[in-house]
């Protein structure tokens, strides 16, 4: 494998771990000399302007023959970036007969301005990678190197595009062919040793182009500020020095002994000699404000192990502040007080000017420096400076010597969080004027509160303030309208094919009243309609679909779909009113940031995530009942649902994921109600879909009512058969009596039905007791007919004259052919077994269905 090498840091989100292909490749670079005896060591600067340019480079003078190959090797170099451009190519390695070239590029988390010193190391026994930034092992990855790295042509800064030139200071870059220990590179970083490579050595000698060259004792790469690091602001009130370290990414100090007080002091009496107004008298991060004597930072962790002067606190309610003195912590006034302010910093702050709409994170990153008491200033990583100039907070090109905005009267008037800047030149499509800009040390993962301090981004828009200043709940809006957007046409699939939209339908029903009678279904229910619209883009949305609601304001301006609902009187239709909830449902949690938002915002794609629009109604529907086996039927209820926005080309409900549940008690006053089923039907010009609801009728109360009364009564009925012959009177009133129950009894349960033009199984039963009641009627007059036949005597009662005593006369016995006994015993027999035989049929029918 035949090929140059380029070595390079780029903005890339700048992680700490290398990509394996990086590391790898960048292990075959580098080494750098100035051909002669100097005093230290030789630094070389390139474009300190931050111009990018192809011309200002450093080629190697030493020997590189191109039969060297190695197979395991070491690259070390030790830098300082002052601009990233797209990409900072310091080291090239070439082979100018083959003409191939490869590039190399990696990350890092490193500061500009700050001396770094990255080694890379390559095994090719091991097939490993490890990679050190200033002396301490950062990562190890395994990777085969499928060839030898050679070439025969070196150089520093570039890579023959400009754009890939690096801007900074290069020194001790150097190329083993071997792999160094751990503690030589240890040694190597910490300034005491200064090794020579022995395939590229940096003492071998450069060719200079459009470079500066410079001289620096070794000690002094390694004598650049380590561990906490302090801004000072003299003479502010309390409120403003927790906003200023806060916006720093920082808070003010406290003192846990005495040694902390006296290494404040000790530091500030060193670096600003001529401020002693910063020596002592510090304001600290406590605070009693909120509950006395109970000490707490400002953020509102509790604080025990303070650090008192003497006699100290002593202030009561009225001093509810803290400040470091010569011998301890005090209390003293919030209000009447101003003091020193310091922050300190563990590590280096980065931070992020949101709302210019830059894609390159060089342009966004800023580091503060404190050159001069009380002042700060923000150096970018690409071109950028924020700084004060005449008293006014300035954003600036530094390369092309641009002043971009002026930031407006602001208190305080420092530019960390929310700001209004004053455009000179356009940004992001906006012409000069007013525009916010956001000046954050939040990480990612955070929301910019407006005072600069920092929460956990899923802390915004969750409907509780969490931001001091409450911004966390401001400009919560949750959909982005594009300004081609119109509302009454519906979304398209993307692709090529001519696809329909599918409309997700839920539909939940909660509660069911039929009234047979109206033959009609009334249903208490929601109906949910889910989409994408791919024009759209959604702002912060949350896991919990509940924190994603729309404002009736978005509501209006969306495309929804309108469903009618067909079998209602006057055809009902879905509504958009205040009853309306509507919400995205965040279904990927994948997103960018958008560039042009003056604060944290994560932007979603409408094409992954989904529209849901529900509201509950309360509809008639109709329905249409067989009642031929009353009150033994089953029927079945329908809600028919059409789409009326567009034809089926257009839209279409969803067979796969719509569904519908009914959540209610299944048993109605006179239905038990089955599983509900959604069917869909594309059949005509619109997409349809029907939510059937069976309904098995519950016979008990039938049977309570109607069928249990009518057994009695004809019982009742049939007993009169066994009264005496001799009482026709009563046999025969309390047969009609009981047909004329029944009758009644029919009358009533006809009402309660609808009237229809067929039988009713509960009609035949009514019916057929009429009609054995008329028969048990005839059987009355039958048996009586045939006992006295046409004599009156017997029934009637008669006045009796006393007469003289006569000879009786003697009529002839008749013998009737049939006997009413038999004739009352056949009765008894006939009835009941007409009323088995009817019952057979009856039931058998029944029960058939």
């Amino acid at each position: 494998m035949r090929h140059g090498k380029a070595v390079a840091v780029s903005d890339m989100n700048l992680p700490r771990k290398w990509p394996a292909v990086m590391l790898l490749l960048l292990l075959q670079l580098l080494r750098f000399h100035d051909g002669g005896q100097v005093q230290g060591v030789l630094v070389l600067r390139f474009q300190e302007d931050g111009i990018a340019t192809p011309d200002s480079v450093a080629v190697y003078e030493g020997q590189l023959p191109r039969e060297k190959q190695l197979l395991s090797l070491t690259l070390c170099a030790r830098f300082q970036i002052f601009f990233l451009h797209t990409r900072a190519v310091f080291f090239q390695l070439h082979d100018t007969e083959l003409k191939l070239e490869n590039m190399l590029l990696g990350g890092s988390s490193d500061f500009t301005r700050r001396w770094h010193h990255l080694c890379f190391t390559y095994n090719h026994n091991e097939n490993l990678i490890s990679t050190f930034l200033d002396g301490e092992l950062n990562n190890v990855q395994n990777f085969m190197l499928l060839s030898p790295v050679y070439g025969n042509w070196a150089r520093l800064g570039q890579n023959f595009e400009a754009r890939n030139s690096f801007s900074g200071d290069l020194t001790q870059i150097n190329v083993w062919d071997r792999v160094l220990g751990d503690a030589e590179i240890l040694d190597f970083a910490r300034c005491k040793t200064n090794p020579q490579g022995n395939y590229i050595s940096w003492e071998a000698g450069w060719s200079l182009k459009v470079v500066t060259p410079y001289n620096l004792s070794l000690e002094e790469f390694c004598q650049q500020e380590v561990g906490t690091s302090y801004f000072w602001f003299p003479s502010l009130p309390v409120v403003t020095a927790h906003y200023i370290c806060e916006a720093l990414g920082t808070e003010l100090p406290w003192a846990t002994s005495i040694r902390d007080i006296q290494r404040l002091q000790n530091v500030s009496a060193a670096t600003h000699p001529d401020h002693d107004n910063c020596h002592y008298n510090f304001w600290t991060a406590l605070t009693d404000i909120v509950e006395e004597d109970v000490w707490r930072m400002n953020n509102g962790s509790l604080v025990t192990n303070i650090f008192w002067a003497p006699y100290e606190p002593n202030g009561l309610r009225y001093e509810n502040c803290a400040a470091l003195s010569r011998y301890g912590v005090a209390d003293i006034s919030c209000e009447m007080q101003i003091r020193c302010a310091v922050c300190t910093f563990k590590k280096q702050q980065r931070f992020s000017l949101y709302g210019i709409c830059e894609q390159e994170l060089r342009n966004v990153y800023f580091v503060a420096y404190q050159r001069v008491i009380g002042q700060v200033i923000f150096i970018g990583y690409g071109k950028y400076h924020i700084r004060l100039e005449d008293e006014m907070w300035t954003w600036v090109d530094v390369v092309n010597n641009v002043t971009m905005a002026y930031m407006e009267e602001a208190v305080p008037y420092f530019p960390m969080g929310l700001r209004w800047w004053r455009l000179q030149v356009p940004v992001c499509d906006q012409k000069e004027g007013r525009r916010q800009l956001t000046l954050s040390p939040c990480s990612s993962g955070h929301f910019t509160c407006n005072d600069a301090t920092c929460i956990p981004i899923h802390y915004r828009c969750d409907l509780k303030y969490d931001c001091r200043d409450n911004s966390d709940e401001y400009d919560c809006k949750r959909i982005f309208f594009p300004q081609d957007y119109q509302s009454h046409l519906p979304p398209r699939l993307s692709g090529d094919e001519d696809l329909s939209l599918p409309i997700t339908l839920d539909v939940i029903m909660e509660t069911i009243a039929v009234k047979t009678l109206e033959m009609t279904m009334e249903v208490a229910y929601e109906i949910a309609m889910t989409w994408t619209d791919n024009r759209l883009s959604y702002l912060n949305l949350k896991a919990n679909n509940s924190l994603n609601k729309l404002d009736m304001e978005a509501v209006g301006r969306l495309w929804i779909p309108q469903v009618n609902f067909i079998n209602t009187d006057n055809i009902h239709r879905t509504r958009i009113d205040e009853d309306v909830v509507m919400f995205i449902d965040r279904r990927r949690h994948k997103f960018y940031m958008d560039p042009a938002a003056p604060a944290e915002v994560e932007v979603y794609s409408g094409q992954d995530n989904t529209l849901t629009i529900r509201r509950k109604y309360g509809t008639v529907y109709k329905c249409n009942f067989d009642l031929r086996l009353y009150p033994f039927d089953a029927q079945q209820c329908e809600m028919h649902l059409r789409i009326t926005s567009e034809l089926k080309s257009f839209l279409t409900f969803d067979p796969d994921n719509s569904s519908v549940q009914y959540l209610s008690n299944p048993f109605l006053i006179e239905y038990e109600v089955g599983k509900v089923n959604l069917v869909h039907d594309n059949s005509g010009h619109f997409s349809e879909a029907r939510v059937l609801v069976p309904l098995t009728r519950r016979y008990g109360y039938a049977i309570l009512t109607i069928y249990t009364p009518t057994l009695v009564l004809l019982v009742v009925s049939y007993t009169t058969l066994f009264f005496r012959t001799a009482i026709f009177d009563v046999r025969m009133m309390s047969a009609l009596t009981v047909q004329l129950v029944i009758a009644t009894l029919f009358s009533q349960v006809s009402a309660s039905l609808p009237k229809t033009s067929y039988f009713k199984m509960v009609d035949i039963w009514l019916i057929f007791c009429i009609g054995i009641t008329f028969l048990v009627i005839i059987y009355h007059a039958f048996v009586d007919s045939v006992a006295y036949g046409d004599d009156p005597s017997t029934p009637v009662t008669k006045m009796w004259q006393v007469r003289p005593v006569q000879q009786p006369v003697i009529k002839p016995v008749h013998k009737p052919k049939i006997t009413v006994s038999n004739l009352v015993l056949f009765t008894k027999i006939t009835t009941p077994l007409v009323f088995f035989i009817f019952n057979i049929g009856y039931w058998g029918y029944i029960f058939s269905y």
